[in-house]
């Protein structure tokens, strides 16, 4: 299992309305979460910046399924007026794990 964190920005004007549109996630798109191994997806917001987490039985595989799926593909369509590209261009930062506990 793997624990995955990344960083995304959005204009914090647009905080609202990220807000809402995660209210109404598409059913489809959480049942394909499951069906391709992710456990857990949370995502926070602290000032323009959306900090995400995930707990996933391969990361690198689960996206790969997701990329041409029809439901992502719906759902990243509707949320790309929202993202904002980082300084190198990439839409997501990678955020590697310094210290865990679990019991």
């Amino acid at each position: 299992m793997q624990h995955i964190s990344f960083v995304l920005k959005i204009d914090p004007a647009d905080f609202g309305a990220y807000k809402e549109r995660h209210e109404h996630v598409y059913p489809e798109l959480e049942r394909r979460f499951g069906e391709v191994g992710i456990h857990s997806y949370h995502i926070f917001y602290h000032e323009g910046t959306l900090f995400a987490y995930m707990l996933v039985e391969d990361f690198d595989a689960a996206m790969a399924q997701l990329q041409n799926d029809p439901a992502n593909v719906k759902w990243q369509q509707f949320m790309s007026d929202m993202l904002k590209a980082w300084e190198d261009g990439n839409m997501i930062k990678m955020i590697p794990r310094m210290y865990s506990y679990e019991k």
